[in-house]
């Protein structure tokens, strides 16, 4: 059973501004050229699509991209040269010259180059309202949730995010027309390359409820910033919520609260690392009804308080 997702990729005015500008503070170590144009607290709009991020980037050798979150958008890494690592949600990928690599909202990312041969890389961070591109991307999650299953290789996509590039410097009468047309184009060349890559084959003694239990955890980690209750499994599954949370129980022998409540704990315990927003804003940001809850639940799980921890590091 398959399930559409459309609003996942939708502005979510909830999202807080203080995790959009760590986003935007993110500090790169030194590296041999950047061009970097970010947008995420008001992205632009051409045609169908939110521009957050594009750019180029040649690493040094002591360049380091360091864990930093992704909320609502999508991203395409893709490789020009050298070699580096794309780590998602602590799996770590390598990637070549040609490689260009996909990045799901709500992922925790980062990048390293290798220390000889440095990595070069252009990006493209975006979302879209348009209903058709929204459900093939909401397919492409949840069938390509393990990192090392979201490589393609496109010349069409890397020809189109170069012109991208050095559109935006343009500010004659046609660049507005020629972007709107560019930027629509990369998320339909990106669909077809995963569809004629095909999905991962589902192993044959995994059964349909373990593939449901399967679909329930990619939907919260996918939604860890923008979700508010777990009623909003049913309404993506077509499943009563209470026939959900004993499936899930009799699966995994664990709980869909129990769940939800770690991978929350999870981010937290990554975003006081970063240091970047303050622990008041973190409980915000992961819907908390206040301060104190988040510490009591933090505390209740790592045995020290959010400020301990933070401390600690």
């Amino acid at each position: 059973m398959m399930y559409n997702d459309p609003k996942i990729f939708r502005e979510v005015s909830t999202v807080k501004d203080s995790l959009l500008d760590a986003v935007e503070k993110l500090q790169l170590s030194p590296k041999r050229y950047h061009l970097d144009k970010r947008f995420f607290s008001e992205p632009p709009h051409y045609g169908p699509i939110r521009l957050y991020q594009i750019g180029r980037l040649y690493c040094d050798k002591d360049t380091v991209i360091g864990k930093h979150p992704h909320i609502y958008w999508f991203e395409l890494t893709l490789v020009t040269g050298g070699k580096g690592t794309i780590i998602t949600n602590d799996v770590s990928v390598p990637v070549l010259p040609g490689d260009i690599y996909l990045s799901f909202p709500s992922d925790f990312h980062a990048i390293e180059t290798d220390p000889v041969d440095h990595l070069e890389y252009d990006f493209f961070a975006f979302g879209t309202d348009r209903p058709d591109l929204s459900e093939d991307l909401a397919e492409i999650m949840r069938n390509h949730r393990d990192p090392e299953s979201r490589i393609i290789r496109s010349d069409s996509l890397r020809s189109l995010i170069g012109n991208a590039i050095a559109e935006l410097d343009r500010e004659d009468r046609y660049s507005k027309e020629l972007l709107d047309s560019i930027f629509t184009q990369i998320p339909i060349h990106m669909i077809r390359c995963f569809q004629k890559k095909g999905f991962a084959e589902t192993p044959s003694n995994v059964s349909d409820p373990e593939i449901l239990c399967y679909r329930l955890m990619n939907y919260i980690d996918t939604h860890i910033y923008t979700m508010t209750s777990l009623e909003e499994l049913s309404e993506v599954t077509n499943y009563n919520y209470s026939y959900l949370s004993a499936l899930f129980r009799k699966v995994t022998s664990s709980t869909l609260i129990e769940y939800y409540r770690s991978r929350r704990l999870e981010t937290a315990k990554i975003l006081l690392e970063e240091k970047r927003i303050s622990i008041t804003k973190i409980a915000e940001i992961l819907n908390y009804s206040s301060i104190y809850t988040f510490s009591r639940a933090f505390k209740d799980k790592y045995g020290q308080s959010p400020e301990q921890y933070r401390k600690n590091i």
